[in-house]
């Protein structure tokens, strides 16, 4: 694809309606906190929410206020201190292949190669066939890890260690990808690159997304609606539909309103 600068590109004109291979998603009343010797810390307060399958949904609040303990819940990796989170209509108590995180930090494997780290989801699945191979190859060509699948972790940069676990994610075609600050490890030019790849293959399998992102303009940029999130104890502080068409400019008037929109809640959010 062509690198662009302002924009997104290689995506069509409208956004997925929804109607895709990706699960729902509803969150109500959630909260939860973490146990400090007895006395209980609050991180979430009444999270209430849905995701309609083949949506994509971008979390933003303060660094600490619970965006990545709310990742945790609905991967199943913790189970909430009260309220429900559901799947296709089904309590979520633990975790599911159909569910796929991708966290801050790459954890790959340091004894098996890009490539292997890569299968191991359709290693382990039993789909490592033909077809699986040639599915690893396409994805590690489209993270730009092609050169680099032989490579074992220790030989690649940080921004390169990034990009083969999202790869690793997305070999496995997950119905929802949760993704916590993907991006933030890679260079600006790679990361732009990657938002439209990333962008490109949600439209392309129209699987889930829930992302957490501290930027607001690449909230923006990829997503359906972004959540906005004040301080821990967290609470949503409002949901702002992004109603604009795919390419979307980084210099485009409603972009500027609504980053500008956003802001301004969270300003207020952390001076609350």
């Amino acid at each position: 694809m062509t690198l662009a600068i302002d924009r997104i590109d290689n995506l069509s004109a409208v956004a997925p309606t929804g109607n895709g291979a990706g699960l729902s998603l509803q969150l109500n009343d959630v909260g939860h906190g973490f146990d400090f010797g007895g006395e209980i810390l609050p991180v979430l307060e009444q999270i209430s929410f849905s995701v309609a399958p083949g949506e994509f949904i971008a979390l933003l609040g303060p660094s600490g206020c619970g965006k990545s303990t709310l990742l945790r819940l609905v991967a199943g990796l913790e189970n909430p201190l009260s309220g429900e989170l559901l799947e296709d209509g089904v309590p979520i108590r633990r975790p599911d292949p159909a569910r796929v995180v991708v966290f801050q930090d790459p954890t790959l494997f340091p004894w098996r190669t890009v490539w292997a780290n890569v299968a191991l989801g359709l290693q382990a699945q039993g789909l490592l066939d033909d077809h699986g191979r040639r599915r690893v190859d396409r994805v590690l060509e489209r993270v730009g890890l092609a050169q680099f699948a032989h490579a074992y972790p220790r030989q690649l940069s940080g921004g390169m260690a990034q990009r083969a676990a999202l790869a690793r994610a997305l070999v496995n075609d997950p119905r929802l990808l949760i993704l916590d600050e993907p991006l933030g490890k890679l260079d600006s030019l790679t990361r732009i690159r990657m938002q439209g790849e990333l962008v490109g293959l949600w439209r392309e399998k129209r699987y889930s997304v829930l992302m957490v992102t501290h930027d607001v303009e690449e909230a923006l940029l990829m997503a359906n609606r972004v959540l906005v999130f004040g301080p821990r104890p967290a609470r949503i502080l409002q949901t702002i539909d992004v109603e604009l068409p795919y390419p979307r400019r980084r210099n485009h008037p409603d972009m500027i309103a609504l980053r500008t929109r956003v802001l301004a809640l969270l300003g207020a959010g952390a001076d609350s």
